[in-house]
């Protein structure tokens, strides 16, 4: 769980989002999606998100909609000029009956030395449309994640 800290800068709007944020588990879809990103499965990842899911990256960076914008994201999980770059996820906490707060291990591994070049935390939030993902905004911070679903 994130914890208590995280969980009271979330404005609790009434009883059933309190359960929410207090002991849901990640749907399935979020952590398979996370899963087929960090191995640059785009392919895996278009079958997890709508036909018109929206991607928002740190800046303002918007990705195609839909299968297209879940291919894209993942390629940028493959491979490249002798890193690896991979996503896990570390917790998520239900927001509201749609949305998932999550916190990410963001990491690039130099695959000639085994050595990491960044590793840190970021944050995302996902929206979800019955089993599918319907839209994703990331940040470059965990904190800015939790502020967005406190707006």
């Amino acid at each position: 769980m994130i914890g208590v800290g995280a969980i009271g800068r979330i404005r609790l709007r009434s009883p059933k989002r309190q359960a929410y944020l207090l002991g849901m588990e990640a749907p399935s879809t979020i952590r398979d999606f996370v899963d087929a990103v960090s191995n640059a499965d785009g392919e895996a990842a278009g079958r997890l998100v709508t036909e018109n899911a929206t991607f928002r990256l740190p800046g303002d960076k918007m990705l195609p909609q839909g299968r297209d914008g879940a291919r894209a994201f993942a390629a940028q999980h493959a491979e490249s000029n002798g890193g690896k770059p991979s996503v896990e996820l570390v917790d998520a906490e239900s927001a509201s009956d749609d949305r998932w707060l999550t916190s990410l291990r963001f990491s690039n591994l130099f695959l000639e030395t085994g050595e990491m070049s960044f590793d840190f935390t970021v944050g995302g939030v996902f929206t979800m449309d019955g089993d599918r993902i319907s839209a994703l905004e990331a940040f470059p911070s965990y904190e800015e994640a939790v502020a967005a679903v406190s707006d």
